[in-house]
């Protein structure tokens, strides 16, 4: 089903609602003759099915209310991975920056690398349910270039030492990422039952009595929109890298902006200190 979030979120809330109104109002025309004759309903049923009905959507309700908070939470936890691991990519970058000039070009590109993978290239796999595995090759000459950095000052082996913390903090940031990748969204048993139990919910409706058709159409017409609108809700943040509404790179954009500025300002420093 992960391709309803190839199409706009404005379409997906129309092929969410509109077959649910449709069946629903559809079954109405249906059944409500049959319905109100065959359990004999009239104003006199109403109280009880009216209490029957509350309950059954307070509970319905209190599910989706549960699973929407849960899913919100886990949209905004994916979007703060990957700030943080942006923040990491900055904080890395400007502790190389601090390394002899010989060392630092080379692993300053390193990043820029990793920052134009994560954007170009890991980013579109994301939104298939896909981690490819070039940000692991770009990381790992990071530090290959990195181990062969030797130095006798004490400044820059304080500085090195940082650097290494920060690769480490990075390795950590991305690892949480890409696990977030394949292991985020509502479980196939949650949605099973939240369908189904929306379709009991919406088929209490039936039983309530009113005294037209076009009444009952439009209360039910109602209640079907709403209901349709919560589903749709859960499903376009249901899986945080897919759709319109799903995370974004624009924290790594900005960080790779970012460090073009951060690079010029550090050699302005080391100029300003000779």
């Amino acid at each position: 089903m992960y391709w309803i979030y190839d199409i706009p979120t404005w379409a997906l809330g129309l092929l969410i609602i509109g077959p649910i109104l449709l069946v629903s109002s559809t079954l109405l025309i249906l059944c409500r003759t049959w319905i109100y004759r065959h359990f004999r309903l009239s104003n006199d049923t109403n109280d009880g099915i009216n209490g029957f009905f509350s309950a059954m959507g307070m509970l319905y309700g209190l599910l989706l209310g549960l699973v929407a908070v849960s899913s919100w939470q886990n949209l905004e936890y994916v979007d703060g991975l990957a700030n943080k691991e942006a923040t990491a990519i900055a904080q890395l970058y400007r502790d190389v920056s601090m390394l002899d000039e010989s060392a630092k070009t080379k692993l300053h590109q390193d990043l820029k690398d990793y920052l134009n993978f994560v954007i170009n290239v890991a980013w579109p796999a994301h939104k298939l349910g896909k981690v490819p595995s070039g940000g692991t090759v770009i990381l790992t000459r990071f530090l290959a270039r990195l181990s062969t950095y030797h130095t006798d000052n004490l400044e820059q082996q304080v500085f090195l030492a940082e650097v290494f913390t920060a690769y480490n903090r990075l390795i950590e940031d991305r690892r949480l990422r890409m696990h977030a990748v394949a292991d985020t969204g509502i479980g196939p048993i949650i949605w099973t039952v939240i369908l189904v139990g929306g379709g009991l919910t919406l088929s209490g409706s039936f039983l309530i009595h009113l005294p037209t058709l076009k009444g009952h159409l439009f209360m039910n017409s109602l209640f079907s929109i709403l209901l349709g609108l919560m589903i749709f809700l859960l499903a376009a943040i249901d899986q945080p890298f897919r759709g319109e509404m799903g995370v974004s790179p624009s924290a790594y954009i900005t960080t790779l902006a970012v460090l073009k500025d951060l690079e010029i300002n550090n050699t302005m420093i080391l100029e300003t200190s000779k």
